[in-house]
């Protein structure tokens, strides 16, 4: 059996493992014309890695990451909001968060490939027929398969062309991220902390991601057509963060303003239906989220094992695609919509609602972060 993959991300190279381990063969199309790593840094979630666990990956990626103790929401003050043991993570469940460059991940996965990534490979058109699927090109190519996988971004063709969505939402925050090549404090390099500021969206983070490697990025409430240039959104996130305290104004310091990449952040209104004929959806194209509880890439990292997992059960794809969508939708849907409220909680503005809001986050019942952890890390793979 043979799947054809559109989109090269970490979901789409997730799966192609996934899929070769369980006999299947595949081709894998980007539509970018070279294949290069997107982003800064990443957050793998335990959950996720619980998967490359199982794939015989887990190892090998946290030779090449960072090393995580503690994870924390605070205030511009530095009082802490709450907080994640990266230990009691993998006493629990297993597993620990893993902070690594996505060039580093993507390379990682690339290395353990069957066959390259084919670059430049725009899907335009697919035909269904009874015996497969025919997935055309922009540049006039075709690819045969049994099924296609669509694992091609929020902004999906595949699933606009063919299956459709009910529209994307705009969570009213401007991202800017970027890696800093600094050397942290050996304290700095084993802690990472969510900042929250004077509300309007203002938040920053950074983290140690390997090597002499820093991850930051900065968050803002703005209209989402607003253009700065590099210069101009380095001296937006400098005043921004001109109070905030510990080690961020030193990380701030360092950055290169031709190095940040600018994202306004959007998320997927929820679908049901992430399948017809041969077609699937996997990843953001199913179901993109805000990255407000770090799990983008680890729900996408999560679906190609389940998926994969399903199509090795049975010789009927229309069955897998099902189980893989019943098992699957409920849990993302959760964490789609969970992502959106934190990302309007932050969008709070004045001193009485930001005080509000960080009394709530650092009040919240142990019970009720308790059952958050275990829902987020605690996939039921």
């Amino acid at each position: 059996m043979k799947a054809i993959i559109t989109g090269g991300g970490i979901g789409g190279l997730t799966t192609a493992i996934a899929l070769r381990q369980r006999g299947w063969t595949y081709e894998i199309f980007e539509a970018a014309p070279e294949y290069k790593a997107v982003g800064a840094g990443i957050l793998l979630g335990a959950n996720a890695m619980k998967v490359y666990e199982r794939l015989g990956l887990a190892r090998y990626l946290e030779a090449r990451g960072g090393y995580l103790k503690q994870l924390y929401i605070k205030d511009y003050k530095g009082n802490i909001l709450q907080q994640i043991d990266n230990n009691m993570l993998e006493h629990s469940y297993g597993n620990r968060s893993l902070p690594i460059h996505r060039a580093t991940l993507q390379a990682a996965l690339l290395e353990h490939l069957q066959q390259p990534v084919q670059t430049g490979k725009q899907c335009i058109a697919v035909t269904e027929s009874a015996n497969g699927i025919v997935a055309r090109f922009e540049d006039g190519s075709e690819a045969e398969g049994d099924i296609l996988i669509a694992a091609d971004g929020i902004r999906s063709v595949v699933r606009e062309n063919y299956i459709g969505s009910n529209g994307y939402r705009y969570s009213g925050q401007i991202c800017w991220r970027t890696t800093v090549t600094m050397e942290l404090p050996p304290e700095e390099q084993v802690t990472t902390a969510e900042v929250w500021g004077r509300g309007n969206g203002v938040r920053a983070s950074f983290m140690h991601v390997g090597g002499n490697q820093v991850y930051f990025w900065f968050t803002k409430k703005l209209p989402e057509a607003a253009v700065f240039s590099s210069d101009e959104a380095l001296a937006l996130i400098r005043r921004e963060l001109s109070g905030f305290s510990g080690y961020m104004q030193q990380v701030v310091a360092r950055i290169d303003p031709a190095l940040l990449i600018r994202s306004a952040l959007y998320d997927l209104s929820p679908i049901s239906n992430w399948h017809k004929g041969r077609i699937v959806l996997l990843g953001d194209a199913a179901h993109a989220t805000t990255p407000n509880l770090g799990q983008g890439a680890s729900q996408a990292i999560e679906d190609a094992y389940v998926l994969a997992e399903c199509l090795s059960h049975t010789s009927s794809y229309p069955s897998a695609f099902q189980e893989y969508t019943s098992r699957r939708l409920a849990r993302t849907h959760k964490i789609v919509h969970t992502s959106w409220q934190l990302a309007q909680l932050t969008n709070w503005k004045g001193s009485c609602a930001v005080a509000l809001r960080n009394f709530m986050v650092r009040r919240m019942p142990a019970g009720m972060t308790k059952r958050q952890l275990e829902f987020l890390y605690n996939a039921g793979l």
